[in-house]
This record gives structure tokens, sequence and C-alpha cells, in this order.
């Protein structure tokens, strides 16, 4: 099993950074469950070639307290394959440099399918996808946290979220 950890400041102090996602739940996840693209940007400069990968995945996002700011996460590709699902955990917290400001972790597991293969793709290019598509999934939760635009580096608007439903 491997661990990812990302995180992002947003300019929110703690409470309303936790009001703000709840909004986003209510608003992009009505029904506890929600669907949305994974990105993962590529840059291979030495071969002078840049691309995004995309991943749709089914997501669960819960409360672990009311009113708290933790939340249990879970996401599992859309269409099967060999991609990992991912579970962790999604904290807002008071930036350590500022009371004006919180930062949004999220702090998760996943274990690479096809065995002993898979051990080895993890190891050379999987890693960076699933730190990459962590990355990109909590700078957009940033994004909508602090309404500001995140740092860009994907094809589509960093703070877009685009259920799958929309592309049937």
């Amino acid at each position: 099993m491997n661990h990812i950890n990302v995180s992002v400041t947003v300019d929110r102090k703690v409470d309303e950074a936790a009001i703000r996602f709840e909004q986003f739940l209510r608003e992009y996840a009505p029904e506890t469950e929600m669907n949305f693209t994974l990105r993962a940007p590529f840059d291979l400069t030495a071969l002078n070639v840049g691309f995004t990968l995309h991943r749709d995945v089914t997501a669960r996002i819960t409360p672990l307290a009311q009113g708290g700011c933790a939340y249990a996460v879970a996401w599992q590709p859309v269409e099967p394959g060999p991609f990992p699902s991912l579970s962790g955990t999604i904290f807002i917290a008071a930036s350590e440099t500022s009371q004006d400001q919180s930062t949004v972790t999220l702090d998760g597991h996943y274990h690479p399918p096809l065995g002993v293969a898979g051990e080895v793709f993890d190891a050379v290019l999987g890693k960076h996808i699933a730190q990459a598509s962590a990355s990109d999934l909590i700078d957009r939760f940033g994004a909508y946290l602090g309404n500001v635009v995140a740092p860009e580096k994907t094809v589509a608007p960093a703070a877009e979220f685009i259920p799958v439903s929309q592309f049937a």
C-alpha cells in the first residue's frame, strides 16, 4: 500500500473554509457520491512532450464528525482497468503562518492493482499519476474554498469540477 499526502493553503479562516467545503459537498455531491475527472499532467521536457492523463472516478466524501473539519474520502475508477482506488482523509486546519489562512490536506493510501506488475508500474510511473491526481484534486478543492484560481498546471481550468454525467 502506498501513501499520498498533499495540501494547499487557502485565504480563509478555518471556520470559513469548513463552511465552503460543506457548500461544495451540497452542490457537487448531493447524494454523497460524485463523479469527476482526475487529471495527472506530464511534462516530458527532454522529449518536448506534454500531456494530461484523464481518469473518471466515483468519489465518496463523508464527514467524520458533526461540524468538524475532517472528512473520509474514497474514490475508485468508473471504468475497469489497471487504475488504483484510494481511501483517506481530508483535513481542514489553521495555517501555521496565518490565522487568516487554512490548510486543506488529503492524506490517503492506495494499493496498485495487478500484483507485482502493478508494483513495478507504480515505481516507474504510477506513483507520479497518483500524486499528480491527488494534487490536482486538492488544488481544485483549494480553489473552490478560497474562491481563487489554483496554480495553472492542467489543460482545463483548475477550479472547475466537471461531473462525468455531463460528458454522456
